[in-house]
């Protein structure tokens, strides 16, 4: 039996995480690529397979022009590319591919996203707006390309002696397939992004499953951190039984010991999970949900607390400080909130309301902001962290996001302090359920109450959302709360207004959070491959602002693309606009280096088409960061109108 030749071709400098090859084996690949071998052609951190049979290719996802020129592919010789899922990272260049005359092959399942790419971005309700669900993901496909045929599960292709077939692998995304090429008797397995390298994941985010509940409900995808990773064990362990010589993944190295990886995997994955759970508050929210969260919470429930009488509890996610004349400040305002103050200052239990803090910018405690204002003429009271998006919900997408602009009277700094009718409140910047999140402390006489909105709860820390923005580190994120914690020590009651009166974490349970989120990031730099696991767990540590915007025919559009350096030394990042045909622009590409834990921006134009029809327009950019190109990670939406 003779040896399969697996070559590789590189295109771009690679991170630590991702060693770079050999210019040797880059020029061999090229050199080889007339005979039967599989070539691995590498853009940046992604591998597209490609495959020469008399004089034409097949490729397994694909690549950038530059990335199959250096393998020697050019467009015309491209006949078929077969598509692992949806995600942008795998259809690099695709468009072009297809008008040159590649036929297209996807997964059946997700076949519109690929042919009706328009329909999702027409429907703010599955991406943009009141967002707890997050599949499909919105790094899917800016515009749809011809699909020549949907494939299903056991389904094989035949392809002038190759023979693919096709097997369904659901993880980062519910439709994934996985496909296997058997070359003289090995047979090499691209697997998309169920794995990225041995015992590695590519990103964490995607992982946001629907757990069932005890009463045989469905736990929303906001929820479930981590759920996929069941299905992508499960879909692994499937690829395994089919004795696979390699497994070749979207992003990352390819992987000669499957077994071994898949179990590292296996262990890294159930590490971080039996670490989330420990000290996640869905332990009281979603009581034996899991094996790890039992159905008795009595234990918890010995850290709740009364509420100091000068506390109300109005309903929903309001909370009131009412003072000693009546008056009241509340704190957030959802569903018949309006109704139920009024009916209150009615039976003479509330006064005047003087002012409406914010905790954060969720649907479900911002959705009646606009209506309260209104009946009750109070000023609407935000830390400097959330102004923006509460007065600008179209410039983000994030989740349960409320999209009516909400007018803030008052904006805090970080702790700033004031003092209201005998209390003093102090603002602090508080991201712990959300990157964008604050806590208020009133204190009235020697009692203190935090209102931590629902960042903590009896359970532990509310950190079961990626796309919330949870970071871990230092400072960072829930760390940067529960220093908060400290510094306030453990009479200070807590607040959250999904759980009735108050509650209190000791000393010793704040340190053994902060101590189990220092492990977690341990753990997790161990699962992710990036230099700093926080890249694998922030969606958008690239993103366009404004997310959405409304523009008319020979407008100018701007944007700008942010991008944060979690890395301990300074890197540069290289931004290029992708706007469509006929969209002019100036400089479509801009570059600037970042110091170690910073931001970037940067400013983009482009003038819409005099003669555009009306209708949505998805821009992309692309990055290269620290060497890499790591492809479009960001988009924004333009809605054209007549």
């Amino acid at each position: 039996m003779r040896t399969v030749a697996l070559w590789w071709t590189f295109m771009g400098a690679a991170a630590a995480a991702l060693p770079s090859p050999s210019t040797r084996n880059a020029q061999r690949a090229t050199r080889n690529s007339a005979g039967r071998r599989l070539i691995v052609v590498r853009d940046g951190p992604r591998n597209v397979g490609a495959f020469r049979r008399e004089g034409r290719v097949l490729l397994i996802n694909s690549a950038g022009p530059e990335a199959l020129a250096r393998a020697g592919v050019e467009a015309p010789d491209v006949e078929w590319v077969l598509v692992t899922h949806h995600h942008r990272s795998a259809a690099e260049g695709l468009a072009d591919l297809a008008a040159a005359g590649a036929k297209v092959a996807v997964p059946e399942a997700e076949r519109d996203l690929f042919e009706r790419a328009e329909a999702f971005w027409g429907d703010d309700a599955l991406y943009r707006v009141h967002g707890y669900n997050f599949h499909p993901s919105p790094r899917t496909l800016r515009e749809s390309v011809p699909v020549a045929r949907g494939l299903t599960d056991g389904e094989v292709i035949e392809w002038r002696g190759l023979r693919v077939r096709a097997l369904a692998t659901p993880g980062p995304t519910a439709g994934g397939m996985s496909y296997l090429v058997e070359i003289d008797g090995e047979t090499s397995t691209f697997i998309g992004d169920l794995m990225s390298g041995p015992g590695k994941l590519w990103e964490f985010y995607s992982l946001q499953g629907r757990r069932p509940l005890p009463d045989g409900g469905l736990m929303m995808e906001y929820h479930g951190f981590g759920d996929r990773a069941e299905d992508v064990l499960r879909s692994l362990e499937g690829l395994l039984g089919e004795g696979p010589a390699r497994l070749i993944p979207s992003h990352g190295d390819v992987i000669e010991e499957p077994l071994q990886a898949v179990d590292a995997l296996r262990r890294n994955l159930e590490a971080c999970l039996a670490n989330y759970c420990s000290i996640s508050a869905a332990r009281w929210y979603f009581a034996g949900a899991r094996p790890e969260w039992p159905a008795d919470v009595a234990p918890l429930a010995r850290r709740l607390r009364p509420l100091p009488k000068w506390v109300r509890e109005p309903g929903n996610t309001t909370r009131a400080i009412v003072a000693e004349t009546g008056a009241a400040l509340l704190m957030d305002a959802w569903g018949d909130t309006p109704q139920r103050i009024q009916a209150g200052q009615q039976r003479g239990e509330l006064g005047r309301v003087e002012g409406l803090w914010i905790t954060h910018y969720h649907d479900d405690h911002v959705g009646a902001v606009n209506a309260l204002r209104a009946a009750q003429g109070c000023p609407v009271i935000a830390h400097e962290t959330m102004a923006d998006i509460l007065r600008r919900p179209d410039a983000y997408r994030m989740p349960c996001l409320e999209p009516e602009p909400i007018a803030v009277d008052r904006v805090t700094g970080d702790r700033e302090s004031w003092e209201w009718r005998g209390a003093r409140l102090t603002a602090y910047s508080f991201p712990g359920q959300t990157l964008l999140d604050a806590a208020l402390l009133v204190e009235v006489g020697k009692e203190r109450v935090l209102f931590v909105g629902d960042s903590l709860g009896p359970g532990g820390i509310d950190d079961y959302c990626l796309q919330n923005r949870n970071l871990l580190g230092p400072g960072l994120g829930h760390d940067a709360c529960l220093a908060l914690l400290e510094e306030l020590g453990p009479d200070c009651l807590l607040v959250n207004p999904h759980v009735e009166g108050a509650f209190a974490f000791t000393a010793a349970e704040v340190q053994e959070m902060r101590e189990t989120l220092a492990q977690r990031r341990e753990l997790l730099a161990q699962l992710l491959a990036w230099e700093d696991p926080n890249y694998g767990l922030d969606p958008q540590w690239v993103r366009c602002d404004p997310y959405f915007q409304r523009a008319r025919p020979g407008e100018a559009v701007e944007w700008t693309v942010h991008v944060r350096n979690y890395s301990s030394g300074s890197r540069t990042a290289a931004v290029r606009l992708r706007a469509p045909e006929g969209w002019e622009s100036g400089a479509d590409r801009t570059s600037l280096r970042i110091r170690p834990g910073g931001a970037g921006s940067m400013r983009f134009v482009a003038r819409v088409p005099e003669r555009m029809a009306p209708g949505r327009v998805v821009v992309g950019f692309t990055l290269r960061y620290g060497g890499r190109e790591l492809g479009e990670l960001a988009e924004g939406v333009v809605a054209v109108e007549g």
